[in-house]
């Protein structure tokens, strides 16, 4: 049954079909992989061991 004459109307009566993306795996090798937080960015505790690697021996302190 249509409410109006729109040409839209039986368009606009269809069921949406939006799924949420898969999330995606994080890289091999990465110091990410298996972690259960990642969501396509380093979580806190793999970032600030990342930044520890990248400073150098002494951890940057």
């Amino acid at each position: 049954m249509n409410f109006t004459n729109s040409p839209y109307e039986p368009f606009m009566k269809q069921p949406t079909y939006h799924r949420p993306p898969e999330p995606t795996p994080a890289p091999r090798g990465s110091e990410c992989e298996g972690c259960s937080y990642w969501r396509g960015l380093r979580c806190v505790t793999c970032f600030r061991a990342y930044l520890r690697s990248r400073a150098g021996p002494g951890g940057g302190r």
